[in-house]
């Protein structure tokens, strides 16, 4: 379903009428309580600078995977100053210690899932699991509206909906893009 579906979808659910505005909103907040379930894989390619320790981690990092340059890095404290491996701290990566020549990064990371903006935008997520995001906007809708017993139906059947595709995507998934970040 592309994001006009979806806004049909959802006022054909709710009684009253919202602003396509205020329901592009709830689905991309939906989107958003997705991402951590979702497991959108993404590759990204850091290019390496030598004596430079601090990389961007991509606009739409949610969590890395596993970060490669010859070999595997594991994560170190933020306190530790002689290991090597890496330290997030916010949105940024720092490398330990710092290159030594030009080389590169492999990111492997979870992303937050891409927000719908066009009337033609589709959700990453697998079709059959499109109609979350009509719930979760619909069940928004319901509390905004004060009708909680209407509000409760949509927000267990969204929870339950969501459970199983927490689960579908722990048994598999695919990596989506490979990427330059510079």
């Amino acid at each position: 379903m592309n994001l006009s579906s979806l806004i049909k979808e959802v006022n054909k659910d709710i009684d009253d009428s919202l602003s396509n505005a205020e329901i592009i909103q709830w689905i991309n907040r939906g989107l958003d309580d997705l991402t951590p379930v979702a497991k959108y894989k993404q590759t990204a390619v850091i290019p390496l600078v030598i004596g430079q320790d601090k990389y961007d981690l991509p606009s739409d990092f949610h969590k890395i995977e596993l970060i490669m340059d010859d070999n595997e890095l594991f994560e170190i404290p933020l306190k530790d100053r002689t290991s090597r491996g890496y330290k997030k701290w916010g949105n940024a990566l720092t490398i330990q210690p710092k290159p030594e020549n030009n080389g590169e990064l492999t990111l492997y990371y979870y992303a937050k899932l891409p927000h719908l903006v066009n009337p033609d935008d589709e959700p990453v997520l697998p079709s059959n699991y499109h109609d979350l995001l009509v719930l979760y906007a619909v069940a928004r809708a319901k509390y905004q509206d004060e009708e909680p017993e209407m509000q409760m139906n949509a927000w267990s059947e969204y929870q339950a909906k969501k459970r199983d595709f927490a689960i579908e995507q722990n048994q598999d998934g695919e990596v989506g893009q490979v990427r330059l970040v510079t």
